[in-house]
Order: structure tokens, then C-alpha cells, then sequence
């Protein structure tokens, strides 16, 4: 199965995005989201966080995708 290529989806309010990509070591989708602390794993729960985070102010953790 091929990898998907890292996506980002704007949050509810525009202020930030969530971003998507390819796990380096199990293969999974994981996601981060760049307006507040929250991650996880698979592609549809990272867009269903950004349709509904309206915080601001975080940031992704560093190195998160590497």
C-alpha cells in the first residue's frame, strides 16, 4: 500500500490547521493539530478535530512528523 503524502485542514475558526501525514515507524496516519496541544491517529479523526477546534495559540510539537 502506498503511503498518503502529508495534508493539512484549516480549523473551524481559520486560525490554525491540522496537519496529516504517514507515521515513519508503524505505517498509521497520525495528526497534530497547530492551534492546541490535541494529537491522534487516523486520517478521518484529524479531520473531524479540525472541523471542530476553535482554540488558538498552540503549536505543533516539535519534530512530531520526524
Amino acid at each position: 500500500m502506498t503511503a498518503l503524502d502529508s495534508r493539512h485542514y484549516l480549523t473551524a475558526d481559520g486560525g490554525g490547521r491540522v496537519e496529516t501525514a504517514t507515521h515513519p515507524d508503524h505505517g498509521g496516519r497520525v495528526w497534530a493539530c497547530s492551534s492546541c496541544d490535541a494529537t491522534g491517529q487516523g486520517e478521518d479523526e484529524g479531520r473531524a478535530h479540525a472541523a471542530g477546534c476553535n482554540n488558538r495559540g498552540g503549536v505543533l510539537p516539535s519534530g512530531h512528523f520526524q
